[in-house]
């Protein structure tokens, strides 16, 4: 996809602590305020979402920008079972995920904004956004999160997230279950290693109609790719007794009890409620519950999903 160059002219520029590199090349700072995160911080909450506007120029008009490329590195991995003893962040393993890789149409100025999730597991990420001129040189700039969980421990990964309605361009309509993520369409297209993330698919209502849920699979959706077959299933469960289900045995039993409770579409849910709870199973054979927490039909719809699922 190429976006048309966009003046930042009308916002203030609030420079980060961090001085642009001497080497040649394009020139780039995050624009600070009361809503965009532009350094390093320590988060909270799992699973929270972090507003970045970041603003490149060209270091001359023979040498126009031409990519944006914007990836995290978290470290530990999203995916660790469980923290040894004698753990050390700085040994541990390392997941990447490219969020956007776009070329630019030889812009003399740029700027991008969006809302991108935050880990749910207890670690650090390091976003980094990297535009590359047309002679091939880059300006990069960088911030971390980290993530302090008191559960790191337990066999068990839950999190709480807010899945948005597709339409407008960088909405989070896509859940991966395992790891916690919800990515914009632009995160998926031509990045095969993503699109193989996702489990869950926001499907959108009507005035009269609740949204739902849809997996990867189904085929409705029309996705470009072939997706995961996770598998859905409803149950009678109230959100109050997801605290009853705390070991990888617990939740693969709750998911074979209810193994008649496949929806009249066995990959999509219908509309849903607030309040309901579907059980889950995913190809990599880990086992969770979902519940619908809240459904927000003012601004953005959005569906507010909790999820506890085995590690």
């Amino acid at each position: 996809m190429r976006f048309r160059p966009v003046s930042l002219l009308l916002f203030p520029i609030c420079l980060t602590a961090c001085e642009p590199a001497l080497e040649p090349g394009p020139r780039v700072n995050f624009v600070g305020s009361t809503r965009f995160n532009p350094a390093s911080r320590r988060i909270t909450v799992a699973g929270d979402t972090i507003a970045v506007k970041v603003f490149a120029e060209a270091e001359s008009n023979d040498a126009p920008l031409t990519r944006l490329l914007i990836k995290a590195e978290y470290q530990p991995t999203q995916l660790l079972t469980e923290y040894p003893v004698g753990y050390t962040e700085k040994d541990a393993e390392k997941s990447r995920l490219v969020y956007l890789d776009t070329l630019i149409a030889n812009a003399r100025e740029f700027a991008f904004q969006s809302v991108q999730p935050a880990r749910t597991t207890a670690g650090k990420e390091t976003w980094t956004y990297d535009f590359t001129d047309s002679k091939g040189n880059h300006g990069v700039r960088s911030f971390f999160l980290r993530l302090g969980r008191t559960d790191s421990a337990a066999t068990f990964h839950t999190y709480t997230v807010p899945l948005q309605a597709p339409g407008a361009f960088g909405r989070r309509s896509f859940l991966a279950l395992r790891e916690g993520f919800t990515l914009p369409s632009f995160s998926l297209r031509r990045l095969p290693d993503n699109q193989q993330l996702v489990d869950l698919v926001y499907v959108s209502g009507s005035t009269t109609v609740a949204p739902g849920l849809a997996t990867a699979a189904d085929s409705a959706l029309k996705l470009p790719w072939a997706g995961r077959r996770t598998e859905i299933r409803s149950t009678p469960l109230a959100p109050a007794t997801l605290a009853n289900y705390s070991t990888t045995e617990a939740l693969t039993n709750v998911y074979n009890q209810y193994q008649a409770n496949s929806f009249p579409t066995p990959t999509r849910t219908g509309p849903l409620t607030k309040g309901q709870v579907l059980a889950f199973k995913t190809p990599d054979n880990r086992y969770g519950l979902l519940a619908v927490d809240n459904i927000i039909t003012t601004g953005i719809p959005t569906l507010v999903l909790q999820v506890r699922v085995s590690k």
